[in-house]
């Protein structure tokens, strides 16, 4: 009986762990709302190739927007302000290389970037505003 219920876990073990996408998306689901994007991140860049690109592309486009999100308006604990928000642009950034019709990320872009507007002499960054000038928008 022990042999059968050892068995049987590992077993159950082996197919959880097998490389199919819902179970990557699972796993990147569980690692977003862990707020462990890195993470996540370094999951898809290690994907069986076996996946399909498109769907690798829409989890990293999924994991840098949510990545975004968390930075802009939670961010790790001590972050100042100008450093989340440079970050959540980086993200985003991200997301628009991937699918450049993103509403949303285009959406915390501009934003982000109407709050730094209002604030004399502060920018996100030389190299920031440039990504985003490539990516269509005029900063």
């Amino acid at each position: 009986m022990k042999y059968i219920l050892s068995l049987s876990l590992m077993l159950f073990f082996i197919s959880c762990s097998s490389g199919t996408p819902e179970n990557l998306s699972e796993r990147i689901d569980q690692l977003i709302a862990e707020d462990k994007y890195e993470q996540a991140l370094n999951l898809l860049d290690d994907a069986n190739p076996s996946e399909t690109e498109a769907d690798i592309d829409r989890l990293k486009e999924k994991t840098y927007l949510n990545y975004g999100i968390y930075l802009e308006y939670r961010g790790p604990e001590g972050s100042t302000m100008r450093n989340r928000m440079t970050s959540a642009l980086e993200q985003y950034i991200a997301v628009l290389k991937i699918n450049p019709e993103n509403q949303k990320a285009r959406s915390e872009i501009d934003q982000i970037m109407n709050i730094y507007s209002t604030m004399p002499d502060k920018s996100p960054g030389q190299d920031i505003v440039s990504q985003l000038n490539e990516l269509g928008f005029n900063y």
